[in-house]
């Protein structure tokens, strides 16, 4: 009895259990939970936010130079951008090791539009108008080392503010831009033979080197309007630059202006106390390179810068200076100078296939020929130089001649040198 009670009671729990499982499922009240979605990714990767204020080379100072009359010359400064790059500000104190000064500079960029720049820059520095003579690095490894340095200088006080806009059509680029400058100038350095300068490795104490004097410049103000403009062409290993400037002066310092023979004998224009000068001048200067590959890996190289001074003389800050290696390497260094200049240059290389050298490649054969001269008021007669080189990529040894050095007090017959290859 009691077994037969069991296996009902078992019977009747398996049918509801049945019941249960296949009951219909509309009739259940609670819903069934909702699947769960899949986890997110998470992104271990580094970032790094950048701020408004940044310093170059992470700890804020630039690339350093090297000259005959500030010695080392080393800018420090943050770097400070705005509205998404937009504006960026650019604050240095530049310490300069033979005057034993510290000059506040700084330059603000603002763009606006696809390529419309305002730029505003000042504050006190140590310009050159010979810059494009040699490049910053060149010419400061070639004043450390030789003691070779192809540039004059002066101070000034200087407010710059320019609008520009870039038009593109590939290939070429054009930007055009206007401005304003003001300026207080000053000189620097020595006008006559001295034994102050600088550290160099060699011809510290040549007086055609790093004793070289510096022409004096006249002291006063000068207030200009600016107009420039770029043009780039850049194709298929062919490239042309060209920039134009002029500078129109509605006033600029008084003085009386002179030729001075300086006791290494070159001839410098200088300055000095008097109301003999008007004090308006226009003055146009023109930079030009072109480069373009001939037969193989051979190509042509060529150079030109012209400073043309209409009217009234220009002040010996706007003087521009020709002579040396980087030049006419016949006439001393910088030797000839004033507010009008002209000069050519066209170089032509032949790489040789062989021998290979270790680091540097082939050997490099060149032919080159420079015409220049400069001249207070006018141009001179053109100084011509015909040279042979031979180098390796960076460096070459270069032997000149001048055809008609008889014609002129300012240059010999020939010269040896060692420069950079034209086309860097």
């Amino acid at each position: 009895m009691s077994r037969l009670l069991l296996r009902r009671s078992q019977a009747a729990a398996v049918a509801v259990a049945i019941a249960l499982a296949s009951g219909d499922a509309s009739g259940q009240t609670t819903s069934p939970p909702a699947p769960r979605p899949p986890a997110p990714e998470v992104d271990t990767g580094y970032v790094v936010y950048g701020g408004a204020v940044s310093l170059p080379l992470g700890v804020g100072f630039r690339l350093p130079s090297y000259n005959r009359v500030d010695g080392v010359v080393l800018p420090w400064g943050p770097k400070i951008t705005l509205r998404d790059g937009a504006l960026e500000i650019d604050p240095t104190a530049t310490y300069r090791s033979h005057i034993g000064v510290i000059d506040p500079y700084v330059v603000a960029r603002f763009d606006f539009g696809q390529r419309n720049e305002v730029k505003i820059e000042g504050g006190r520095s140590t310009f050159t108008n010979d810059a494009w003579i040699r490049s910053d690095l060149v010419n400061s490894a070639a004043a450390l080392f030789v003691g070779s340095d192809a540039r004059n200088y002066f101070r000034a006080d200087r407010v710059v503010s320019t609008f520009s806009h870039r038009f593109d059509a590939a290939p070429f680029t054009v930007t055009p831009s206007v401005g304003a400058l003001f300026e207080n100038a000053w000189s620097t350095g020595s006008p006559i033979r001295h034994t102050s300068a600088p550290f160099s490795v060699l011809g510290r104490s040549d007086t055609l080197k790093l004793r070289r004097p510096n022409p004096e410049v006249a002291r006063g103000h000068t207030a200009s309007g600016l107009g420039r403009v770029d043009v780039m062409y850049d194709r298929d290993e062919t490239t042309f630059g060209l920039d134009g400037r002029i500078e129109v002066a509605f006033d600029g310092p008084e003085g009386l202006f002179r030729i001075a023979t300086l006791s290494s004998g070159a001839a410098v224009q200088c300055c000095g106390p008097g109301d003999g000068y008007t004090d308006g001048f226009t003055q146009l200067t023109f930079g030009s390179k072109a480069g373009f590959r001939t037969f193989g890996t051979q190509r042509f190289d060529f150079r030109g810068h012209a400073v043309i001074t209409p009217g009234d003389e220009a002040p010996p800050q706007r003087y521009a200076y020709l002579g040396g290696a980087g030049t006419l390497a016949t006439v001393d260094l910088l030797a000839l100078g004033g507010d009008n200049l002209m000069y050519v240059e066209g170089e032509y290389s032949i790489p040789l296939l062989r021998p290979i050298l270790p680091f540097v490649g082939a050997p490099i054969l060149s032919v080159r020929y420079a015409a220049g001269g400069a001249g207070i008021g006018d141009f001179p007669d053109l100084i011509q130089n015909i040279g042979v080189g031979i180098g390796v990529r960076l460096l070459k040894a270069e032997y000149h001649i001048d055809p008609n050095y008889r014609k002129t007090t300012f240059s010999k017959k020939n010269a040896f040198s060692i420069g950079v290859s034209l086309s860097l």
